[in-house]
């Protein structure tokens, strides 16, 4: 086999765990690395040529997780959007991808650690602030709390709800989630049902 026919075979073992890895840990956090070779249908010794210790795997599994939740984010132009839309769609784009976020959320829990999912979730927490920054610009969320407060409280806010997920509290689709969102931003409820059924316009500014 040729090296760059070795290279592709590595490469599809590598996401094979991982798809494995992210069905698998869902549901068995404590999952050991042979019940993860098991689940991918793989030998042992493969799951540890890619990810030689349980930390490494997490890590890995992560980072892929956190890679999907903004490549979601990515298909919306945003800055097309009136703010109080563009937050709906946000939160809408997260609750969706909901399975990664909450499996971020596992894995801290059970091994990434409360400051390797914050580092991970920069870039997606970054997006939820400049989007606060410009409906307060504009007048649209109230003033309350400084920005920075108001945008960790989003954040939080986010995590237990998909936490109570996680906890078979409760089911949602994202509407009444993303409208405790808003309202925590400062809209009203009838504004933030109205800002929902516009992020969900089939036909949105790309």
């Amino acid at each position: 086999m040729s090296e760059r026919g070795r290279r592709r075979d590595a490469e599809e073992n590598r996401d094979r765990i991982l798809r494995a890895a992210r069905t698998l840990l869902a549901r068995q956090p404590a999952a050991s690395m042979d019940d993860l070779a098991q689940a991918a249908g793989v030998v042992r010794r493969t799951v540890y040529a890619h990810f030689p210790n349980r930390d490494a795997l997490l890590a890995g599994l992560a980072d892929r997780c956190a890679t999907d939740l903004l490549d979601a984010l990515a298909v919306t132009d945003r800055a097309a959007l009136e703010p109080e839309v563009a937050l709906a769609d946000f939160a809408l784009t997260v609750w969706a991808a909901g399975e990664q976020y909450r499996l971020l959320i596992s894995l801290a829990e059970t091994g990434l650690g409360m400051a390797g999912l914050r580092d991970l979730l920069h870039p997606i927490a970054e997006q939820s602030y400049q989007l606060l920054v410009r409906g307060r610009e504009q007048g649209r969320f109230a003033t309350h709390l400084p920005l920075p407060v108001l945008s960790v409280a989003l954040q939080a806010m986010t995590l237990a709800m998909m936490r109570a997920v996680n906890d078979e509290l409760w089911a949602d689709d994202g509407t009444r989630s993303t409208a405790g969102l808003l309202v925590a931003a400062g809209l009203t409820p009838a504004d933030a049902e109205e800002a929902i059924r516009r992020a969900r316009e089939p036909l949105r500014p790309a």
